[in-house]
């Protein structure tokens, strides 16, 4: 049979890549073909890279708590395209946690690995906005790109700490020329205002660093940012879906540059070919850490599910944790949702297991499946 993994990262556990080789690997004795899955977030250069043919680019950049760091970014060639991931120049993943707090954390290496990939020739860049640490309205990003920020007196703010709430003036005289001819793809699922209590500090906030006391007060300083911002570019994206995404970096591109958001896992589809890759199998298989409520939502797994709709074809979704009480969601074309824990163990030793969970449980239910019948048959009601 010919079955199609694609599926997406179980975080702290596994990456898409290897879930996807779990399935090969308990499936030896079927045709599997594997699509890596990534949101926009951690994993999104690694995904682009893998279904367009390119290469990783490694060139130290400023890391998100300011010290020198190797930052890896995706080229792809025969596409002057280059892929950037906020996570890996501004991601959480790599914030000191003993000093967690977005005053210490700056987008600033995240514009260095534009700048890096405008020298490289670049005409289009995809930008994914997942997994920041920064709430920092892309001060950082556009500081790296020539951008100076000034407080009252006129000096120029440093890039950390980072002092949202003393930027009274913005001189982009020397913002880099070259972001106004790149076409911009912005890879982000996060639909979130930059303001408010759906906005940027509210919602993404205190994962970041911040206590519930702070957030009254950095809204409202992240909201004179976001004026001067807008008297200074003659455009005003506070509102605009999507400005919320990476700490307001969805705002500040959205401000600076000519660009386009785009689902993360559509814009990958697109580029990867998925379509044409899911019409050719007879089953898929999908996952993620959790599943639950909001995975309806539209979460990765579901839009696989969804895709795989149009053409007919069957989904099996897998993940570490199921908070639902169904067995399969018809409607979205998931005909089965398989835990892969099968004993009482703890969320540590789950995770650290995980891959091991994964293959057993995707050779178990294929093995039961096949026990009533063909599985592109009577199991699907074929």
């Amino acid at each position: 049979m010919k079955i199609l993994a694609a599926i997406d990262s179980f975080k702290g556990s596994m990456t898409s890549e290897t879930a996807n080789q779990c399935v090969k690997d308990a499936l030896p004795d079927h045709q599997v073909t594997s699509f890596p899955i990534a949101d926009g977030g951690e994993g999104t250069v690694d995904a682009f890279v893998s279904v367009m043919d390119g290469e990783v680019i490694t060139e130290t950049i400023t890391g998100v708590n300011g010290t020198a760091y190797s930052g890896r970014w995706g080229w792809i060639q025969k596409d002057k395209t280059a892929v950037i991931e906020v996570a890996e120049g501004a991601g959480l993943i790599q914030a000191d946690k003993e000093s967690l707090h977005p005053r210490n954390h700056t987008s600033y290496g995240v514009g260095e690995q534009i700048v890096q990939a405008l020298d490289y020739g670049a005409e289009t860049i995809i930008l994914g906005l997942g997994g920041s640490a920064t709430v920092d309205g892309g001060l950082g990003l556009l500081q790296a790109l020539g951008v100076v920020f000034k407080d009252a007196e006129g000096e120029e703010l440093f890039r950390l700490p980072v002092e949202l709430n003393n930027v009274r003036a913005i001189d982009m005289d020397g913002l880099d020329k070259r972001v106004q001819d790149v076409n911009w793809l912005i890879a982000s699922d996060v639909t979130n205002p930059l303001l408010g209590e759906k906005g940027a500090v509210y919602v993404f906030g205190e994962q970041k660093g911040f206590s519930s006391d702070e957030l009254p007060e950095y809204d409202k300083a992240m909201v004179r940012y976001a004026d001067i911002v807008s008297k200074v570019t003659g455009k005003d994206e506070r509102e605009t879906e999507g400005a919320g995404a990476a700490g307001g970096i969805g705002f500040a591109v959205l401000s600076f540059f000519p660009c386009e958001f785009q689902s993360g896992l559509s814009l990958l589809a697109e580029k990867g070919d998925l379509e044409i890759l899911i019409k050719e199998v007879d089953l898929v298989i999908t996952g993620e850490g959790k599943f639950d409520n909001q995975s309806l939502g539209g979460k990765v797994p579901v839009g696989i599910s969804r895709l795989a709709k149009q053409f007919a074809v069957p989904v099996l979704l897998f993940a570490g944790k199921i908070d639902s009480e169904r067995t399969k969601i018809e409607e979205e074309n998931i005909h089965a949702l398989i835990p892969i824990v099968d004993a009482p163990m703890t969320l540590e030793e789950a995770m650290e297991k995980g891959p091991v969970l994964l293959e057993k449980a995707v050779r178990l239910s294929i093995d039961l499946m096949g026990v009533g019948g063909s599985l592109s048959g009577e199991f699907f009601g074929k």
